[in-house]
């Protein structure tokens, strides 16, 4: 595995899609806590104009997409206007540890590298690490990647065609297992840089829309017979225990 040399942190472009203003302040704060910083970051407002975010000790570059194109689309458009070699993703709900680009940079100079995560539900007020042990026959099982916490190379992301936008859910599961099926290699990076926050403002939390959105994403991958679990499921669920690494 190659190594992002000295300096090389500047190839990261930070795609932060957003619908949310009053959480980016939270989002961009973490980015600018990391101790390697990114080439720029881009905050896309999907379905309104470019958002007021203020000024950041990072070039800060705000979109506005309109009308609203949702999550895939943002995302994609985002990575195409982006001027870095890799991306790495951020929701406007989430925020990283200060070591998050630098831990996860060696592994996504090659690789779609992901990193475990802190995940807190605001509304029940608990918290549990999120942290499984990462095979391509898991990730046909259920997802173990949480998409705040990737990184990759943008070459990767072009080869597998980005975000399929006919997905408005899952569209992050169904681009992982077609960068597994391209063979462009997932490495997890043990230890935890990434705090996942779940609400009733989370787009998860509209549970007959998931489900509605369940049922084509397992039929486009021949995954007919797979159950549904949601990260916080994941946590406690008996199917999943040999895999945790809690």
């Amino acid at each position: 595995m190659g190594r992002i040399p000295p300096g090389g942190a500047d190839l990261f472009s930070v795609i932060i899609p957003t619908t949310r203003p009053d959480l980016l302040p939270r989002a961009l704060r973490s980015v600018a806590a990391q101790t390697m910083p990114p080439l720029e970051v881009l905050a896309v407002c999907d379905g309104g104009p470019p958002p007021d975010a203020g000024s950041w000790p990072f070039l800060l570059r705000t979109v506005g997409i309109a009308p609203r194109q949702g999550p895939s689309a943002v995302r994609n458009a985002a990575v195409t206007l982006s001027r870095g070699e890799h991306v790495a993703f951020l929701d406007d709900d989430d925020e990283w540890l200060p070591d998050h680009l630098a831990a996860l940079a060696p592994a996504a100079e090659r690789h779609l590298a992901f990193s475990d995560a802190i995940v807190t539900h605001e509304g029940e007020g608990w918290s549990r690490r999120f942290a499984f042990r990462f095979s391509p026959q898991l990730l046909r099982r259920t997802n173990p990647i949480i998409l705040s916490g990737v990184a990759m190379p943008k070459r990767v992301f072009f080869q597998v065609g980005g975000f399929d936008q006919a997905l408005r859910r899952y569209e992050a599961w169904d681009l992982f297992l077609r960068v597994q099926a391209a063979g462009a290699g997932i490495v997890r990076v043990p230890g935890t840089t990434l705090h996942y926050h779940f609400s009733d403002r989370s787009a998860t939390a509209d549970d007959q829309a998931m489900a509605d959105a369940f049922a084509v994403f397992r039929h486009r991958h021949g995954l007919l017979d797979l159950p549904r679990a949601s990260f916080a499921s994941m946590l406690t669920d008996p199917r999943f225990a040999a895999d945790r690494d809690d």
